[in-house]
């Protein structure tokens, strides 16, 4: 997860002609090797994802009434849409009363794109974990069945979820378009005063820390700070999807929930 003030960055010339080069090229050549090793898997997960109905409206359901899948990615970089891919995913469900620990969820996605030296000594992963990890459609697969039925929550949204959608994409997935939660617009809203950035608002919240950027961690943190997000949005009267949708959501440019 990048910081979440930080990683808008722009796309230098240099990142983007790489990218057209080389990334691109890369990607296409592996996902093809994996294919064809792999094609009834492929077709099977294909059709499966591809298969999937869109949820229900859920504007009118109470935010004590959800369940939500809070997760995390960890990522080769910041730029999907140039190449960068995910190393690994993070999550846990989530309602009001608890956060229920048997039922949480963690990959490691082992990227065609070679991994910096920098990035594994900031997620703490190994080359050995790296190479020994799922492939990106199988580890999207088993996270799509652990969050059926609820509403994704991610900090910042904006950032993971393009992610997933940007990669699914590539991997031949037609649409995934799941409801989900900007954690990060909450705090903002909340906090429209401070700088929110993950760490700051833990240690502000008074949220148990854990070690940073390690996928299962981050969305740990992030499930408590959620719960205290929705007691303090009901306090505002702010009892229901709908209503976040209606009093946070508005601004398309930078939306808290998919509508």
């Amino acid at each position: 997860m990048p910081e979440t003030e930080d990683y808008n960055m722009q796309v230098s010339v240099l990142h983007y002609l790489r990218y057209i080069m080389l990334d691109i090229h890369l990607f296409q050549s592996m996902k093809r090797g994996w294919i064809f090793k792999n094609r009834p898997l492929y077709n099977a997960l294909i059709h499966e994802l591809n298969d999937i109905e869109p949820e229900g409206n859920i504007d009118d359901v109470a935010l004590d009434d959800l369940t939500y899948t809070v997760f995390d990615l960890e990522t080769t970089g910041f730029f999907p849409r140039m190449g960068d891919e995910v190393i690994s995913i993070g999550a846990m469900k989530v309602n009001v009363n608890h956060i229920r620990f048997p039922e949480h969820f963690y990959e490691v996605v082992r990227p065609f794109k070679p991994v910096s030296e920098d990035v594994m000594k900031l997620t703490g992963l190994t080359n050995k974990e790296i190479k020994g990890g799922e492939s990106f459609l199988i580890a999207f697969f088993r996270f799509v069945q652990f969050m059926s039925n609820t509403v994704l929550v991610a900090y910042p949204a904006s950032f993971d979820i393009v992610f997933l959608k940007e990669l699914s994409k590539r991997w031949g997935i037609k649409t995934f378009a799941p409801y989900y939660i900007d954690a990060y617009e909450i705090a903002n809203f909340l906090y429209p005063d401070e700088k929110n950035n993950l760490d700051r608002v833990i240690k502000r919240v008074g949220v148990e820390e854990r070690e940073r950027h390690h996928a299962l961690n981050d969305a740990h943190m992030t499930a408590d700070l959620f719960l205290h997000f929705v007691e303090e949005l009901k306090k505002r009267g702010i009892t229901t999807y709908g209503e976040l949708n209606n009093k946070i959501g508005k601004d398309r440019r930078n939306p808290v929930l998919r509508s």
